[in-house]
């Protein structure tokens, strides 16, 4: 097993917890919240102007103008059926340091449509963040299913976003 299914975090150094917990109260935690109640202006205001969004199931490359359409139409379908989603991350990496942040991790994504059917998907992610005007925006988000067979396990296995304390090593 490796350190990263094992929950092993990978970084260099110590991480300041203290940015982290900025990184959780600026992007992670809004990015869950926004996701459940499909508040699409809400998850678009954590994405920096300059984003590069590449990867999703459709592997394709945007800027923030077409991912914030793609966005705001998906929320608005999901609302239009009366289905609802859920998004939790797990880490396996974080580096922060001052103004620039890099961290990967799995998602899971919980779906459940208006009859009650319910499914969840997985997915790795990567972003790069930056704090400007004091507070911080993803730059750069990357994800991908590939290696989707052990997903849900290293799911569980990966660091709790709130687990500031397990990267400063």
């Amino acid at each position: 097993m490796s350190d990263i299914q094992a929950g092993v975090p990978l970084a260099s150094e110590d991480v300041d917890t203290d940015l982290l917990r900025q990184l959780n109260n600026d992007i992670w935690h809004p990015f869950r919240f926004a996701y459940a109640k499909l508040d699409a202006p809400a998850f678009l205001d954590l994405h920096a102007p300059v984003l590069i969004r590449a990867g999703g199931p459709a592997k394709q490359v945007s800027g923030f103008a077409d991912y914030s359409d793609q966005m705001e139409k998906w929320f608005a379908e999901l609302a239009d059926r009366g289905s609802s989603v859920t998004i939790s991350f797990r880490f396996v990496e974080r580096i922060a340091a001052d103004d620039l942040a890099s961290e990967r991790g799995i998602f899971q994504i919980v779906s459940k449509r208006a009859d009650g059917d319910q499914r969840a998907f997985y997915g790795r992610f990567h972003t790069y963040a930056r704090c400007t005007d004091g507070r911080w925006r993803i730059c750069v988000d990357y994800d991908t299913d590939e290696r989707s067979g052990t997903l849900e396990e290293e799911f569980l296995a990966a660091i709790d976003v709130d687990d500031d304390a397990a990267f400063s090593v």
